[in-house]
């Protein structure tokens, strides 16, 4: 980059980010495998003399990158958590059947990211931790096989422009768009095998969804980290009746039955992370939010009051204040936003879900009650069936 360019790069950065607050900044979201971009092998004397092609290659991971914006305009460093991983794909007409590959709940899968947000470049690189096995292995009782594979993802075209759009939307989906190659040495049906995959990712709020036979066969794999499942919610997002000079972004749709939810079942939902009321690049201290259960996934325009029209009253009601609308002093009306069927998670509450819901409706509630100034990369909820 030519020293005009960085000049107006660290101009924009200072105008739009310095003057609201710098620090460290968490961003944790799924990377998620792009099927139909992705592709592998699986070699093994054990399978014959040609390698077998890997299909259907589904999943990611769940990454925590906590970041140190206070280095902006020099290049941003950080540390990244993988929390969960689970990715699965098929050998038909092999008879290996589905491979699970899953994180190791006894050794932590970490790695670092460096950022320069001016020059548009950077690259994280992942030591995953991992667990691997097939459908074959699991029907003759022969145990996963424990690897360790690091990995480093190119993060190039990532810069201000990115950065800024996503505060500005309060998403940071698509951010970590890239690929990486993984070569391994394994043991499948006790014969020496060698794998791999070239993935191509991007990153997103909702988990990754599995075909029903990929899941028969990896779901209790997976659920070796935990049961809990992670949806990032945008600090910006509403459900709930906005002032007129606010604007919201949609809150976060949970659609049940991807958990395998059903109403009279037990749910219980953890808040993860926080937000700040203002704009900024660092984690604030806000947890209040709020969910509602609905029967469709419809949400109205936010100059709505009842905004879901599907909603079923479930948990302990939470009670939001009031607008005050006035065409000139004292001339002002009140404009209640409460409504009667949602309910607080910010300490995590176990709800049962009622007859005839369909999705679960998620959005930050802060006191402000104003949303298009929020912030925080780092929200969401962790979501457990019948814990």
């Amino acid at each position: 980059m030519n020293v005009r360019m960085r000049v107006i790069g660290t101009v924009v950065c200072a105008a739009a980010l310095v003057s609201t607050g710098c620090g460290n900044l968490t961003v944790r979201s799924w990377v998620k495998v792009i099927t139909d971009e992705s592709s592998g092998t699986l070699t093994s004397a054990a399978l014959g003399p040609n390698p077998v092609p890997i299909t259907r290659l589904t999943g990611g991971f769940l990454g925590a990158i906590v970041m140190d914006t206070t280095t902006i305009p020099l290049p941003i460093d950080g540390t990244v958590a993988v929390d969960d991983i689970r990715i699965a794909g098929d050998t038909f007409p092999s008879l290996t059947g589905a491979i699970c590959v899953w994180g190791n709940p006894a050794v932590p899968s970490t790695g670092t990211i460096h950022l320069d947000i001016l020059g548009g470049s950077g690259s994280t690189t992942v030591t995953l931790n991992i667990k691997a096995t097939a459908w074959l292995s699991d029907l003759l009782g022969i145990p996963p096989v424990e690897l360790s594979q690091t990995a480093t993802f190119p993060l190039d075209g990532l810069g201000i422009t990115q950065f800024l759009n996503a505060t500005t939307t309060g998403s940071s989906d698509g951010l970590f768009a890239t690929g990486a190659t993984f070569t391994g040495d394994t043991v499948l049906l006790g014969a020496p095998a060698t794998f791999n995959l070239d993935l191509q990712v991007t990153n997103e709020s909702t988990p990754p969804l599995f075909d029903a036979d990929l899941l028969t066969t990896c779901g209790a794999h997976f659920d070796e980290q935990g049961r809990d499942v992670f949806y990032g919610v945008n600090s910006k997002a509403s459900y709930l009746l906005a002032s007129g000079t606010d604007q919201p972004a949609p809150p976060t749709i949970i659609k049940l039955a991807d958990l395998g939810v059903h109403g009279g079942d037990q749910l219980k939902i953890a808040r993860i992370g926080t937000y700040s009321d203002i704009t900024e690049l660092r984690d604030g201290n806000l947890t209040k939010v709020g969910a509602v259960f609905s029967s469709s996934n419809v949400v109205n325009a936010d100059n709505h009051r009842n905004r879901i029209p599907g909603a079923i009253d479930a948990g302990t009601n939470v009670t939001t204040g009031s607008y005050l609308k006035c065409i000139i002093w004292p001339l002002c009306n009140s404009f209640s936003t409460d409504i009667p069927e949602d309910f607080a998670v910010t300490s995590g509450p176990t709800v049962t879900v009622p007859t005839g819901a369909q999705y679960l409706i998620v959005a930050p509630i802060p006191d402000s009650l104003t949303w298009g100034d929020d912030s925080g990369f780092g929200l969401g909820v962790a979501l457990t069936r019948n814990p």
